[in-house]
């Protein structure tokens, strides 16, 4: 290759202002040959950086750093997950838990005389309209109308409506009752007005509250809720202990209604056979409301299921028969 003469001149001196403060070149400021020797030869042949050490040291600085406060951080989660081992020790000591514990069963309802009767609410009363077909007569407002005849009046008309032809003798009977009957001794009482419709809407009995948005409350037992939210508290079935018991009765019995296969209607009917058990009814010694949405549902559908009730379901019936004249 061809040779290229220097661009600067090496030997070249460069006048430097006297005027300006002079400081010693910084690479050179702690330059100590005799520290940076040869760790393995003691020769001082092989200098290092003095930069690279100080930016080593700090890493290693930081490095020590991080791993002391990941060693802190450990120490108190471990604290505080021994602080929490000795809290749940100390709650289950208190309870008297231990891990083999039984399954406690569910508390015993509480009876009619336990429930506190308190007044009744006006502002939750209010007139509706029952639409009910006369192959499925909703027994259950005749049951209620004689059950709260000293607390709340259910003043029951009935109208046919233009697509039943002719009654059947079982709602000429039901509305001949409910009319006559539960004559109160009591003066000046809470009433709502029931205008009963018979209508054909087969085993779905409605319920309207509000006949210009005509939203239907379908299902006798539903009807039952609802009275039973908005009438005398001591026959209200959610201040019991047992709701969800309760609750399960009723939609057994709302299935035992609707469903139109006889085998499905028997296993229901076994069902709440053995819920009821050999007890007197399904609140034990006092009437409930299970017990009317049972007796009610079995009298509609008794000509398809009659060989299924068992001793125990026929005098739990002839009970409520008796009490409240179904």
């Amino acid at each position: 290759m061809y040779s290229l003469k220097p661009v600067m001149d090496q030997n070249v001196v460069c006048e430097v202002p006297t005027c300006m403060y002079t400081l010693k070149p910084v690479c050179m400021s702690s330059y100590d040959p005799k520290a940076f020797t040869d760790s393995k030869t003691g020769s001082s042949g092989r200098t290092i950086d003095p930069l690279s050490i100080e930016i080593d040291n700090l890493l290693q600085k930081a490095e020590n750093d991080e791993l002391r406060m990941l060693a802190e951080r450990q120490q108190r989660v471990l604290q505080q997950l021994a602080e929490l081992k000795n809290e749940i020790l100390s709650l289950r000591t208190e309870l008297k838990l231990n891990a083999k514990a039984p399954v406690q069963s569910s508390t015993a309802p509480k009876s009619k005389a336990q429930l506190k009767a308190e007044p009744i609410n006006i502002s939750y009363l209010q007139d509706f309209v029952v639409n009910a077909s006369p192959e499925y007569v909703p027994y259950s407002l005749l049951a209620l109308k004689n059950l709260w005849k000293n607390r709340l009046d259910l003043q029951v008309e009935c109208f046919t409506h233009s697509t039943v032809p002719k009654l059947s003798d079982e709602a000429v009977n039901f509305q001949n009752a409910i009319t006559n009957s539960g004559v109160s001794t009591a003066p000046n009482l809470p009433q709502i007005k029931v205008t009963l419709i018979w209508k054909n809407v087969g085993a779905y009995t409605e319920m309207i509250t509000s006949p210009t948005s005509y939203v239907p409350i379908c299902g006798e037992v539903n009807i039952l809720r609802y009275l039973s939210r908005c009438g005398p508290s001591e026959f209200n079935y959610e201040q019991q202990d047992n709701v969800d018991e309760v609750d399960s009765i009723l939609d057994a019995c709302y299935l035992l209604l609707n469903k139109q296969n006889t085998k499905q209607r028997q296993q229901i009917l076994r069902t709440l056979g053995s819920k009821l058990g050999k007890a007197a009814g399904f609140g034990g010694a006092d009437l409930s409301l299970c017990d009317i949405a049972f007796t009610s549902a079995v009298k509609q559908v008794q000509r398809t299921i009659a060989k299924d009730i068992n001793p125990n379901m026929a005098k739990c019936m002839g009970r409520v028969v008796t009490m409240v004249g179904m």
